[in-house]
């Protein structure tokens, strides 16, 4: 039950973050802040360094085979991140969406391992 409860707070995290981040864009694109172009990398650079984030936490929080909760941490938020792109924009699956899933997945694989390694040693 707890493994349940700390992903569904992840989870919550995510989507929270997500709803933040897609209202700070609609904000500069309905000002004309950003290009097209300069927000689509602004985007995807913020969502990796999101995954390195999520996946640094949960390896400081795990005590062995980081790589493996950054993998596991990472595939729950990609199944969660292909949902809302189905229900709400209704994307496509294409080579370069596989792409860019596999870079979040290895961001968070990443930071997991990073995050266990960094961990304050009692």
């Amino acid at each position: 039950m707890k493994l349940l409860v700390k992903y569904a707070k992840t989870i919550g995290v995510f989507v929270g973050g997500i709803l933040i981040l897609s209202l700070i864009f609609s904000i500069l694109g309905y000002f004309n802040l950003l290009g097209s172009g300069l927000k689509s990398i602004m985007a995807i650079i913020i969502m990796i360094l999101f995954f390195l984030f999520i996946g640094y936490k949960y390896g400081q929080n795990t005590e062995q085979k980081g790589y493996l909760e950054g993998i596991k941490i990472g595939f729950l938020l990609i199944i969660t991140l292909v949902l809302i792109n189905l229900l709400f924009y209704q994307t496509g699956f294409s080579f370069e969406r596989f792409i860019y899933y596999t870079v979040l997945i290895l961001s968070s694989v990443f930071g997991s391992m990073l995050g266990i390694n960094k961990k304050k040693k009692n």
